[in-house]
């Protein structure tokens, strides 16, 4: 019995003296260092309570409790404008954008065909939290009316279907974008 104890106690040691050269290895703190303990995470990282343990909750909100459209999509500007969500620049912590996001105007895009209204592109709701250069000059070239938009290509995921019907509204409301009347071009002449 006092020989297995002994082996045992041999094996402590051995771990112990072991385990010193891994504490500087991003071993979890002592008990008694958890209060003065912060850990900042890495991408990729654990994410870790405030006494360095692991945290096994999830670190973002369920998008079961994010307000939705009238399709069942997430409403991303009203969860931002509510301030259930606070999208950051990056993902890297202090980072920064590497451009400022100036109030760009509403652009009014004109419909090809007679019988629909003209769209309106609200800039400022997709600048929320998008970065110029996510769009331009990518997917749409920075003049209005310079990149040739068609509904087939919104459907086969070209310009506004990057993200429509993916993870913003769904394109089947087509007065939800072709909100705008169409100004007449025609002249009214009285007899």
């Amino acid at each position: 019995m006092l020989g297995k104890l002994l082996k045992i106690s041999l094996a402590a040691l051995v771990l112990f003296l072991a385990s010193d050269t891994l504490a500087e290895n991003n071993m979890d703190p002592a008990p008694a260092d958890w209060p003065s303990f912060e850990y900042k995470r890495e991408p990729g990282q654990f994410k870790r309570r405030r006494n360095g343990m692991i945290d096994p909750t999830p670190d973002v909100v369920s998008l079961k409790y994010l307000p939705k459209d009238n399709y069942g999509f997430v409403d991303w500007s009203k969860s931002i404008r509510e301030g259930l969500i606070n999208p950051r620049d990056s993902i890297l912590e202090g980072a920064a954008r590497s451009e400022t996001n100036e109030p760009a105007p509403d652009v009014v895009i004109k419909s090809k065909l007679d019988f629909m209204p003209d769209v309106l592109f609200p800039h400022s709701v997709h600048t929320v939290w998008l970065k110029c250069s996510i769009c331009h000059p990518k997917i749409f070239k920075k003049k209005a009316g310079a990149t040739p938009i068609t509904m087939t290509g919104i459907w086969k995921g070209q310009f506004c279907g990057r993200c429509h019907d993916k993870v913003a509204f769904p394109t089947r409301n087509c007065f939800k974008c072709h909100s705008v009347p169409r100004q007449s071009t025609k002249t009214n002449t009285a007899p």
